[in-house]
């Protein structure tokens, strides 16, 4: 049923020995992304951080929350990643055959979706404190690499709407501190909250922001995903979590907010207004240079009496935002599926900035059909912004690395096999242009020319019988 706020997450990664208290004062300047980063690359992904005693704060910060598969999985409460494709092939099979092609935009009209809609409420705990006079610089948010601009707000929750529809939005863009009472959200081109943005400057009218922190795990992921923008954020974290959320409205204008909220920044977007952001040490290893983006103007702060703040650290992976983004694969391959039968798997490897590259299988009935497969999928957005895309049979394990190069080196052929699509560079790597793709799949009728080797089965079942015999 999930989780109603952060405290009660952090409660049950204690119980699991998900959770480390650092007790020891800490600078939010570099020294908490410092620790995090380092323990974010241990085996396994380390565990989450709880910093108790921040530098120039009275709030304790969390980090590396979702920093491996077994915490991602406790956060939406499934035994394994691999279980939410499970739980969204239940979903999509509910569509009737007329709005099955429309996929995730077909959910507004499924009952078993439209009950997982938010539940307003007249209060809850981020209502505890409110500070009319509001002073961001009185909170822990980090620094995270020498070069930022700033501090910035990591792990936001970003609520806008429409101003025509009042239709709401929730995304996860990052937010640089200006000062006590200005932010900058960076959102991207055509994201909801942008397109919300570009509306409200053409009508020459001031924009509702409300950035929330914490909450429920299953609203952070949520705000992480590209959903149509007919589906609500917040109901989808409901569908998520299995129970609709509470939601709270603002005080200073009409957005909804989860009510289980650490805290919630409520603001206004001046007509035209920005800011430069400064440099951004970004997920793939590499600054983002500064850009122009929408100063929002803070009108007050309401938070938790005992409000923690929540934070990701970004940078070369390993890092927490691998593994978010792991969620993400795993819910979205059923629409993969059923669009395009003729795949069975896909993997974002961590090492390829998770969606700077994807490893994909196919069945027999897609083996004579891979660039278009490829193709269709690349331009409806499925594979998001992968530059190197591997097709393999789907006798290999997408996730099983080293047998997938092994295949690329035996089955490739580079006069024939290695397809460049010289389109623009876009996120990770802007920069750089092109997708790289290798058919490694067999070829052709029949047995190939030099056949794979394998165990006889009859053995392989004697040895494993006597295995202990062996002195082992």
């Amino acid at each position: 049923m999930g989780f109603d706020t952060l405290h009660d997450f952090l409660g049950e990664l204690e119980r699991f020995g998900e959770l480390h208290r650092v007790q020891a004062e800490v600078d939010p300047l570099l020294e908490v992304a410092a620790v995090t980063g380092r323990v974010s690359r241990l085996p396994g992904g380390g565990p989450a951080l709880l910093f108790e005693r921040v530098k120039g704060a009275a709030v304790p910060v969390a980090t590396n929350l979702f920093g491996s598969f077994s915490r991602m999985a406790l956060a939406l409460g499934v035994p394994s990643l691999d279980a939410l494709s499970g739980r969204m092939e239940e979903l999509l099979a509910q569509l009737p055959p007329d709005q099955a092609a429309l996929g995730l935009a077909a959910l507004p009209h499924l009952d078993e979706f439209r009950r997982f809609a938010p539940v307003v409420t007249g209060g809850g705990g981020c209502r505890d404190v409110v500070e009319d006079a509001p002073d961001l610089g009185r909170y822990p948010f980090l620094q995270s690499w020498p070069g930022d601009g700033g501090r910035f707000i990591t792990l936001p929750q970003v609520f806008t709407s429409d101003p025509e529809s009042g239709a709401p939005n929730c995304g996860m863009y990052r937010v640089r501190i200006f000062n006590g009472n200005r932010v900058g959200i960076h959102w991207y081109a055509g994201s909801g909250a942008e397109l919300h943005w570009r509306e409200y400057r053409e009508r020459g009218e001031r924009m509702p922001v409300a950035v929330a922190l914490g909450g429920d795990p299953a609203a952070m992921v949520a705000a992480t995903l590209p959903l149509p923008g007919n589906v609500d954020e917040m109901q989808f974290a409901g569908w998520l979590r299995g129970s609709p959320l509470e939601m709270v409205r603002c005080r200073t204008n009409s957005l909804l907010v989860p009510a289980g909220a650490e805290m919630v920044i409520e603001g206004f977007i001046e007509p035209g207004e920005t800011a430069p952001d400064g440099p951004f040490g970004n997920h793939t290893g590499f600054y983002m240079p500064s850009a122009q983006v929408p100063v929002v103007r803070v009108a007050c702060i309401t938070r938790r009496s005992d409000c923690i703040c929540p934070a990701t650290v970004v940078g070369p992976p390993p890092a927490e935002d691998c593994f978010m983004a792991k969620a993400a694969e795993r819910l979205f391959l059923p629409l993969v599926r059923r669009r395009w039968p003729g795949i069975t798997d896909i993997n974002f490897p961590l090492e390829w900035i998770f969606h700077g590259g994807a490893v994909i299988s196919v069945s027999a009935a897609g083996e004579g059909d891979v660039r278009r497969l490829v193709d269709e999928a690349c331009a409806a957005g499925m594979l998001g912004s992968a530059r190197i895309v591997v097709v393999v049979n789907d006798d290999i394990d997408v996730r099983d690395l080293p047998r997938v190069a092994w295949r690329v080196m035996n089955m490739a052929d580079w006069r024939s096999d290695l397809f460049v699509d010289e389109g623009r560079g876009t996120p990770p790597l802007p920069w750089l242009g092109g997708r790289l793709f290798i058919d490694a799949t067999r070829k052709g009728p029949g047995p190939p020319v030099f056949p794979e080797i394998a165990m006889d089965g009859s053995v392989e079942r004697r040895v494993e019988e006597r295995w202990k015999e062996y002195g082992f």
